[in-house]
């Protein structure tokens, strides 16, 4: 009878140490961060370096939208993202750079955006219709047009732009 007493007592004590690994193990995940902040110049989105200057790029899985900045830096949620076109995702960070160089003002984000794609050449008449296509439900709030109105500003910006030169061989 002694003997099962040992025996229950340490597969009791193995239970316990198999609870407490794995509550530290979960407790590890949960403080991974779930922020990073990338130098300037060292981000990689789309399979593209993208720089904005002299501004570093904060990524939060925990951002409320897809990309954001406030002065000095610019904050993309890799996780809102994901299901997005690569020229959408480029174009989202183009905007946010946009708001380093203007400010607040949205209709001179987006063109700084689209003129910027056009010229980088990352962005095509087809990607105009890809990032109007996710501009275009939005109904827009006290800073954002509307999207199709939004998309008719940026296609014109777009239209102006100079696009990419060839380089010299």
């Amino acid at each position: 009878m002694g003997n099962w007493r040992i025996q229950t007592t340490a597969l009791a004590c193995f239970a316990a140490a198999g609870v407490i690994v794995w509550a530290l193990a979960v407790s590890a995940l949960d403080a991974a961060p779930k922020e990073k902040t990338l130098a300037p110049g060292t981000l990689k989105l789309a399979g593209r370096t993208m720089s904005c200057g002299r501004t570093p790029t904060l990524i939060s899985h925990t951002f409320w939208d897809y990309g954001g900045a406030k002065k000095g830096i610019i904050i993309l949620n890799p996780t809102k993202l994901k299901g997005l076109t690569e020229t959408v995702r480029l174009y989202i960070y183009a905007h946010e750079c946009g708001h380093q160089v203007y400010g607040p003002k949205e209709t001179k984000a987006d063109c700084y955006a689209v003129t910027r794609g056009k010229n980088k050449g990352w962005l095509t008449r087809s990607g105009m219709t890809e990032i109007c296509a996710f501009i275009h439900p939005h109904p827009g709030d006290w800073v954002h047009p509307p999207g199709p109105k939004r998309c008719e500003i940026m296609t014109k910006c777009f239209d102006k732009a100079k696009p990419r030169r060839a380089s010299r061989q």
